[in-house]
């Protein structure tokens, strides 16, 4: 009999493979763009991939904006132009990528309707995420899912930024929604769920989180006191994708044995439901309001004013 959870007025929820896909919508992209750029460039693709992954362990992410631009080859080729200039030249390439991207980025069945129905009760929701703010931001502007949450907490980007300069920053168009992390943030980081739910005045036994990985997401929750939903619909990358992935990840020998090193010390982890869509919250989950006396909640009160 699957267990039944009560009175959660603080709902947070990743975001990749969770929401959506991440795999599907950006695997096929970042390739589908290095095709185009290796074309350019008249460099081997295969080489092209080797600097790339270079650059990604640079900044410790496999998702870095840009990346490409700070490769030998692209160096090599444009010697004299700028990061703006050589942005210019490799255009069709980042086109791509963003079509791709567009093409295949698609929310899990029945997210929306749930997470609308969640903060329709009055139940504050909340995202969390390792992504770097340009993207996860970006991704939820894509798919309109903006309205649907109170507060996004993602950490802030180690790299340089847009290559025009001149460009605000995503986020600083949404600062009340926005909560940036340090840029070395990754889970499992107990310390931040319990500062979420300071920020908000609720305590963890009325708090629920949901993710797709035992490791990261259900073993951060467990520590923190908060109830824990796992997305097992999410976090199944195909094997060719994976392939791909692996190739230009930024992942070093210490981040592999880290992993395993989690997977020994939560071995014994279990969550308090396992989700087969993102709509069994709407089953198994009483969400309540986080009104004050006062009506709104001081945080909804800040975000309407």
């Amino acid at each position: 009999m699957v267990k039944r959870i009560d009175g959660v007025r603080l709902f947070i929820t990743d975001l990749d493979n969770t929401l959506y896909d991440w795999y599907v919508s950006f695997v096929p992209a970042f390739y589908a763009m290095v095709d185009v750029a290796a074309d350019i460039l008249n460099v081997d693709k295969e080489r092209l991939l080797d600097e790339i992954k270079l650059v990604h362990v640079r900044y410790h992410n496999s998702e870095q904006p840009f990346a490409i631009l700070e490769t030998p080859s692209v160096e090599r080729k444009f010697p004299k132009a700028t990061k703006l200039e050589r942005k210019h030249f490799l255009d069709p390439a980042f086109r791509v990528f963003s079509e791709v991207r567009k093409k295949h980025l698609h929310l899990f069945p029945g997210v929306r309707h749930t997470l609308n129905t969640i903060r329709g009760v009055g139940c504050l929701v909340v995202g969390h995420t390792e992504a770097v703010v340009e993207n996860s931001l970006y991704r939820l502007k894509l798919l309109d899912l903006i309205p649907a949450f109170d507060r996004l907490y993602a950490p802030a980007s180690r790299s340089h930024g847009h290559p025009d300069p001149s460009r605000p920053k995503i986020h600083e168009a949404f600062p009340e929604l926005v909560s940036l992390l340090p840029s070395d943030h990754r889970k499992p980081d107990r310390a931040v769920l319990e500062e979420i739910c300071r920020h908000f005045n609720v305590p963890a036994a009325q708090t629920l989180y949901v993710g797709d990985s035992m490791t990261r997401d259900i073993s951060m929750s467990v520590m923190a006191g908060t109830f824990s939903a796992l997305a097992a619909y999410g976090g199944k990358c195909p094997p060719e994708l994976w392939q791909k992935l692996v190739r230009v990840t930024h992942w070093t020998d210490q981040d592999v044995k880290l992993e395993g090193r989690l997977r020994e010390e939560f071995a014994d982890v279990k969550p308090d439901l396992e989700l087969k869509s993102f709509s069994d919250l709407l089953t198994y989950v009483e969400f309540e309001s986080a009104l004050t006396e006062n009506g709104l909640s001081e945080e909804r009160m800040a975000l309407s004013s």
